[in-house]
């Protein structure tokens, strides 16, 4: 741009900045490529890339008023768009960039320097435990560079000494960590941090901003192989959440989430925070924040899951579900499955379901909770972190899920795939069922994709598939119907005068009916084998998958035994206990039945 800059004011380093996130944004599957640590699950690009893409549309949308407004601005954006270890601790950075700055119209390059210096306080105070041969070792090395460099009085070349020597100590971070090392790779969050350094330099000495590259060349960069016994077992899940409130202490946090996780990282002012933990109980992490202030963007992936995609041979199709779908956890790990969890209600309190909240957990809250269960689907942003994450490493997304006449779990899954950065690798598709029924066509889609079926072949036959799954329910006590205002106090009435127990259908449209009803109370689960066998004309060979109350394990195997007297073949893909989906709504004490015929070309 030019030989001498002697100050950045808010529109040059607005455009300065734009150009680095830019660079930052376009790097993110190589970024994803390198990720070793602290966790090997091939994020770090995508949660710096949404942190980065935050932190831009913070600054771009409407000009700021001078340099401080312009960070402030910044930093705000970062750490509500914040994902990851590495995206929080980038908040971090700016946040320490805008407390040192915000009161500045326009500055000069010892006033950068110095802010420098600060941010980079801000960064190493905001982890538990740093590490070095991280972006914190990259920032404090920079911001090294800037103090021994701060009599410099041109921007020009003030910011590639820094860019330099962010370069430098990047490269060294190879021996600083063993698993970097082992890998033969540099720290992905420290070379997103260069990324930012980089695009700043080149539009302020040329003018440029980074050109995101063909996927070609990304699709030629090489795969890092990831050995799941590096994962942190102890603590499985990625959980952040936002809190805001005043007076908010930092240290205070730390100090009551310590003993539930590790690789915490807390970022923020006095009046917003990001927390960052891995953990196994996410819904204690929240509960805990929620005494300091009002908790919002919630969220906690499976890492665990994350790393055993990553180590799949055969990467073609991943395979998504929700966890409306009752399937055993073994199940869904031997086939690759993965899962995005819906959100349980009671009053106030609310829980990631099969995460934060397990079946046997759920049916002690119903039979003590006053307030009234009910259940919400996932946020389009819950759907966007798993397309984004296998979309950058599979050429195909198979997304299968909740009936959309039941739910808008659909519709929020195919919103969040349209507007997902690999959106044409996605397909989503209905299930048309709820808990095994859905867990069913899960499987068959997995199976289907073994057997080297792909793109559209692969998604014709699912759905000709799922026309086929027959899904019946014995609603043995209506009281959470109606609790639930699916069922009308009038139809519990009658039922329970008559003694008569209802089995339900999912019918072709995707809802849920009356298909009949057994009468009295007597040998219930062998009498409803009966009934649905005798509905199942057109075939005697059938794979079946049944769910049950947590308690109900036994009425589960009299299940599977009487359909197999009633029935010439049976093949058992799983009993599993029933989830809080259904279970909201028919009762913990509800036996399902899902089936498809064997003998209607089976692949």
């Amino acid at each position: 741009m030019a030989e001498g800059v002697q100050y950045l004011d808010g529109p040059r380093l607005q455009r300065c900045l734009v150009a680095g996130l830019q660079q930052l944004i376009g790097e993110r599957e190589h970024l994803n490529r390198i990720n070793v640590f602290p966790v090997p699950d091939g994020d770090t690009g995508n949660n710096l890339a949404h942190t980065a893409h935050a932190a831009r549309l913070a600054i771009t949308e409407q000009q700021a008023n001078g340099v401080g407004e312009l960070l402030v601005r910044m930093a705000d954006g970062a750490l509500d768009g914040a994902q990851g270890n590495s995206g929080t601790l980038l908040a971090q950075f700016f946040q320490g960039l805008a407390d040192q700055l915000e009161k500045f119209k326009r500055i000069r390059t010892w006033e950068l320097a110095d802010a420098f210096s600060s941010a980079a306080i801000y960064t190493r105070t905001a982890l538990e435990n740093p590490e070095e041969g991280t972006i914190i070792t990259v920032v404090d090395a920079t911001a090294a560079a800037g103090q021994a460099h701060r009599k410099c009085d041109n921007f020009a070349e003030l910011l590639p000494k820094l860019r330099d020597a962010a370069a430098k100590a990047l490269a060294e971070t190879t021996d600083q960590l063993e698993v970097l090392r082992k890998a033969g790779v540099v720290d992905a969050g420290a070379a997103g941090f260069l990324a930012i350094l980089e695009g700043c330099v080149d539009y302020l000495l040329h003018g440029s901003v980074y050109q995101k590259p063909d996927v070609e060349l990304i699709d030629d960069v090489s795969v890092i192989s990831h050995d799941i016994d590096d994962i942190d077992l102890d603590n499985r899940y990625c959980t952040e959440c936002l809190v805001e409130g005043t007076g908010l202490d930092p240290a205070a946090l730390s100090t009551t989430l310590n003993a539930f996780g590790n690789s915490m990282v807390i970022a923020g002012s006095t009046r917003r925070l990001r927390i960052h933990i891995h953990t196994n109980d996410p819904e204690k992490v929240f509960k805990l924040v929620a005494g300091f202030g009002e908790v919002a963007k919630t969220k906690a992936d499976d890492m665990i899951g994350q790393a055993r995609a990553l180590q799949q041979q055969d990467r073609d199709v991943a395979i998504v579900t929700d966890s409306a779908a009752d399937i055993p956890d073994a199940v869904m790990a031997g086939l690759g499955i993965h899962m995005v969890p819906l959100r349980v209600h009671f009053g106030a309190d609310s829980y990631l379901d099969k995460t934060g909240i397990s079946p046997a957990e759920f049916r002690a809250e119903l039979e003590t909770n006053p307030n009234t269960p009910g259940t919400s689907q996932p946020t389009q942003g819950d759907f966007r972190r798993m397309y984004e994450f296998l979309g950058s490493h599979f050429n195909e997304v198979l997304s299968v899920h909740l009936s959309g006449g039941l739910s808008g779990t659909l519709q929020a899954a195919r919103t969040a795939a349209t507007r997902s950065s690999v959106t044409d690798r996605i397909t989503v598709l209905d299930s048309r069922c709820a808990s095994a029924g859905q867990g069913l066509a899960a499987k068959r889609a997995a199976d289907l994709v073994a057997a080297g079926l792909r793109g559209p072949e692969l998604n014709q036959q699912l759905e000709k598939d799922i026309r086929n799954i027959r899904s019946f329910a014995l609603v043995v006590d209506l009281t959470n119907g109606v609790r639930s205002g699916r069922v009308k106090p009038a139809v519990k009435h009658i039922a329970d005068w008559l003694r008569l127990t209802p089995v339900l259908m999912m019918k072709a449209n995707g809802k849920v009916g009356v298909h009949g009803f057994l009468p009295g109370r007597f040998r219930l689960v062998e009498r409803f084998a009966r009934y649905v066998t005798r509905t199942m004309k057109d075939s005697n060979r059938w794979e079946v998958a049944i769910a049950h109350g947590d308690n109900e394990a036994m009425q589960g195997q009299i299940l599977l035994t009487s359909l197999k007297k009633y029935l010439e073949q049976v093949e058992c893909a799983w009993t599993t206990e029933l989830g809080a989906a259904l279970g909201v709504h028919a009762g913990m004490e509800a036996v399902v039945v899902a089936m498809r015929p064997l003998d209607k070309a089976d692949i």
